[in-house]
């Protein structure tokens, strides 16, 4: 039971730091505060950073296997946006290649995660 609260914050943390950052990245877009390629590398950073967030929440959390826990929560977001992406039917081989970097940047994440704990 506690690994499931500790997973559900650390899902719910990284899903608010993800519509925070996104939110904020459209409206200085809006407001013509940075340019289309500034928002083009953000739409692509976001996820990211927002994964390694995810990730390092996990590995602060985990007693071993700081990997392992990265890649639950990345498996679990990107579950959520290939269900996304199949509705809005913009899949493609290239995002495929995006989301292998997202479980990437989760498990890196969770590493820094459990060897930057305080023991």
């Amino acid at each position: 039971m506690k690994y499931l609260k500790t997973l559900s914050k650390a899902l719910l943390f990284t899903i608010i730091f993800f519509i925070f950052l996104t939110l904020l990245l459209t409206i200085f877009n809006y407001f013509n505060i940075i340019n289309y390629q500034i928002l083009n590398i953000g739409k692509i950073i976001i996820p990211i950073l927002t994964l390694m967030f995810g990730g390092l929440l996990m590995g602060k959390k985990a007693s071993k296997n700081g990997w392992l826990e990265g890649l639950k929560i990345s498996l679990i977001i990107i579950i959520i946006l290939i269900i996304i992406t199949l509705i809005i039917n913009e899949f493609s081989p290239k995002k495929l290649t995006y989301f292998l970097i997202l479980i990437i940047s989760g498990i890196f994440g969770s590493i820094l995660g459990i060897n930057t704990k305080n023991t």
